[in-house]
């Protein structure tokens, strides 16, 4: 097998709404942001809830497409049953069958199939909870390319990410991407035409409730505007991010470990590393 990764690059997403639009969301939601029953039951007032700032941090994607293309043969036998009463054999080619009445007067007939596998494959995955996101707004999104050590040096607080590039590489194109039956194969190549991650916004928000001693936290998608909720141990990675060299782990013995099928011949058309120099 042979896999060409295309050129890695990091992206940053621009948000959609400023800060001061995100606040005014946030504000929207109060009501909302303790659960159901707080709402039905116990609805706090307007002015019991205090909402604190967390500030804005970047929250990691993978963004990966790839081209399958895979030429192959296989064995198969076809069941073929004649049209008249009356045949007693039949004649392909060279070859010649008698007809089995054992088999409700049919003939199987040994051939190749000669097939041909072209496929794309598109993910956008979180790099954090190693999930599928919806991909149609971050698509549109305005991306940057940036470098990672400049972002970090300009005080922005980065989620780091916990799947790294073989890991989307892996999950791009899952468990059973090869033709497992396939007899003999003649080509079998992937194009991994992207490989990028992509740093979308977010504005983190908690609301406390000082009179029922409760407390509620939130993050608004700086770029989908989506409103989620989450705990303070999801933020306990924010403030750092792996090396590029880590981050961006694609080599040959990397991906013969997370591809399953054997021995990789791996192409790179440039990796990050060399970008920077």
């Amino acid at each position: 097998m042979q896999i060409t990764i295309a050129e890695q690059r990091v992206l940053r997403f621009e948000p959609a709404f400023s800060a001061a639009e995100a606040r005014g969301r946030a504000m929207a939601h109060k009501a909302a942001a303790f659960g159901t029953l707080s709402r039905l039951f116990s609805r706090p007032k307007d002015d019991e809830v205090v909402l604190e700032e967390s500030g804005m941090r970047y929250e990691p994607l993978w963004h990966a497409r790839a081209h399958l293309h895979f030429v192959y043969d296989r064995r198969e036998t076809y069941r073929i049953s004649p049209k008249g009463q009356y045949v007693k054999s039949i004649t392909i080619g060279v070859d010649a069958y008698s007809i089995d009445s054992t088999k409700q007067n049919a003939v199987d007939i040994r051939a190749v199939e000669h097939c041909e596998r072209d496929e794309r494959k598109e993910l956008w995955l979180d790099a954090v909870t190693n999930k599928a996101v919806d991909s149609q707004s971050y698509a549109k999104a305005n991306g940057v390319d940036i470098e990672l050590g400049a972002l970090a040096s300009d005080g922005s607080r980065i989620v780091e990410p916990t799947v790294r590039a073989s890991g989307a590489i892996r999950t791009l194109l899952g468990d059973d991407f090869r033709p497992t039956e396939a007899d003999n194969v003649q080509d079998e190549t992937i194009e991994v035409e992207c490989i990028d991650l992509c740093l979308r916004p977010a504005y983190g928000y908690k609301y406390v409730w000082a009179a029922k001693n409760k407390t509620a936290e939130i993050a608004i998608d700086g770029v989908t505007g989506e409103i989620r909720s989450e705990s303070s141990n999801s933020l306990s990675a924010v403030g750092k991010l792996l090396q590029p060299e880590t981050l961006f782990d694609i080599g040959a013995e990397t991906l013969n470990l997370v591809v399953p099928g054997g021995a990789i011949v791996l192409k790179v058309a440039r990796a990050i590393a060399d970008k920077r120099g």
